[in-house]
């Protein structure tokens, strides 16, 4: 099987080696590839050059001027040639089985998989509330919610994702959503459109606390829920597009 990890990165100069390195330390089974697509969505510091240098010969840097993740997502995929294109955010350091368990989600029939972020928060309340969302809520909500609404849901996190060629094509590639929401759209449709969608506790990477230091704890969550819930219940995934219209 063939795999393309996209890397969406803005100013990551910092970040992008590391996370470039783990995926390049991805033990994989005889037969199986990876490219690692570094997109640098019009960054004005040295992430081109680190990208460059941490990629060696194991895949490329290409551009996007149009800010936005998803965006860059979307230029990423367009560029990849994996059966199964994976995304990761530019601050995430994933396990060397990252690839093997999203490989099994897929061949278990999944169309599309993710995992939860580990933030590395020592301890207290931030450490608990952060592994009892992540590891057991997260896992069961779209569950819980089909059986209380009969309605199909999914939970993606967008930073660590992976899909299927096929199922991206089904709902039209990433589609060009703002920030807040999202991954939330993108699960939906996918599960709705496309097929299975898994949730699973082995797809897990470590990432940055730093959009909870820079917005806040509570705030983050809060943004995160309602962002869900708006797109659970949507019907016409037009509305969260950027206000450009793109």
């Amino acid at each position: 099987m063939n795999f393309s990890v996209v890397i969406p990165a803005f100013n990551e100069g910092k970040h992008i080696e590391s996370a470039v390195t783990a995926v390049r330390a991805q033990i994989l089974v005889p037969g199986d590839s990876v490219e690692i697509i570094v997109v640098d969505n019009n960054s004005s510091d040295h992430t081109h050059t680190a990208a460059t240098m941490a990629l060696g010969d194991s895949g490329k840097v290409v551009f996007e001027k149009m800010p936005g993740p998803n965006l860059a997502r979307q230029r990423g995929f367009l560029e990849s040639t994996g059966d199964v294109i994976c995304f990761l955010d530019s601050d995430c350091v994933v396990p060397t089985d990252w690839i093997t368990n999203i490989k099994l989600e897929i061949e278990n029939g999944a169309k599309a998989v993710s995992g939860p972020y580990y933030y590395g928060f020592s301890a207290g309340y931030k450490a608990f509330l952060n592994k009892l969302y992540s590891w057991v809520v997260l896992p069961a909500l779209p569950v819980l919610l089909r059986a209380v609404f009969w309605r199909k849901a999914a939970v993606i996190i967008g930073g660590n994702f992976a899909v299927t060629r096929d199922a991206l094509h089904t709902i039209g590639g990433i589609p060009p959503i703002s920030f807040w929401g999202d991954d939330a759209v993108i699960g939906m449709m996918l599960v709705r459109m496309a097929g299975k969608v898994r949730f699973s506790r082995k797809v897990w990477t470590q990432t940055s606390p730093r959009r909870f230091d820079e917005t806040g704890f509570w705030k983050v969550n809060y943004q995160y829920t309602r962002a869900y819930f708006r797109a659970f219940f949507a019907k016409d995934f037009t509305r969260f597009r950027a206000p450009s219209g793109l």
